[in-house]
């Protein structure tokens, strides 16, 4: 669905990623773990269009289903199927739960669409169903988190690109949110996850990346990576 080829970013004239590749197949819960300062945020924003690539040549590129997006805005891979959830919990926060959500569906042009959509992620998200009213800047970390996951869900994607959605959480939501990811790919939505939370992602990932200064360093399927001595050392402290 996803495919990544050889690709530079960096902001202005500061390269912080060079040469990366990789893909994500349909149906696929994608994982990059690295250390901070890797670049796994420079990476996503590179993907969607908030940072420029650098250094192009003909074969590298962005390709969404086969048709190259490296030059597309975010309001246009927004239109294609394809939305972020930054990090940071990100939500207006003077604004309530179902005005958030509603946020996230202006693309779409039918109030049944997104009465539709507005139901599913309700049911998807018990606790905002029962914060509905409530303003987003009285509500827990874990539930603004669930809300700008909800937002995003409101576009009706087809690729989910999500940017260290458990940073900052207590214990039990972080299992939560990873129970989340879980369900929202069971429901057909691509998913790219960035994390350092290294157990939990690879656990419920197919396949993973190690992304250290910039490079791809290794690859594979999630659970074979949590075994690779390398992985263990760095991030596990095995």
């Amino acid at each position: 669905m996803l495919e990544v080829r050889r690709i530079n970013v960096g902001y202005k004239d500061v390269q912080v990623l060079w040469d990366i590749s990789l893909e994500v197949k349909e149906g696929e819960i994608v994982t990059v773990i690295g250390p901070n300062g890797a670049g796994k945020s420079t990476l996503l924003k590179g993907i969607v269009g908030l940072l420029p690539l650098m250094n192009r040549d003909k074969e590298s590129g962005i390709f969404f289903k086969g048709k190259d997006i490296s030059d597309f805005s975010p309001e246009r891979l927004i239109r294609i199927g394809i939305t972020i959830v930054p990090e940071g919990s990100r939500v207006f926060p003077e604004m309530t739960v179902l005005d958030n959500l509603r946020m996230g569906a202006y693309i779409h042009k039918s109030k049944e669409e997104k009465k539709r959509k507005l139901e599913e992620i309700l049911e998807l998200f018990p606790k905002l169903a029962e914060r509905r009213n409530q303003k987003a800047r009285t509500m827990s970390g874990g539930e603004r988190q669930m809300l700008a996951i909800g937002r995003a869900l409101m576009s009706n994607p087809e690729f989910l690109l999500m940017d260290e959605p458990s940073l900052g959480l207590h214990p039990i939501m972080v299992s939560h949110i990873f129970k989340t990811i879980e369900a929202i790919s069971k429901r057909g939505v691509t998913v790219l996850l960035v994390e350092q939370n290294v157990h939990f992602s690879l656990e419920i990932s197919n396949r993973g990346y190690v992304l250290e200064n910039g490079h791809i360093v290794m690859e594979g399927e999630g659970k074979k990576l949590l075994e690779s001595e390398h992985v263990k050392k760095a991030y596990l402290a095995l």
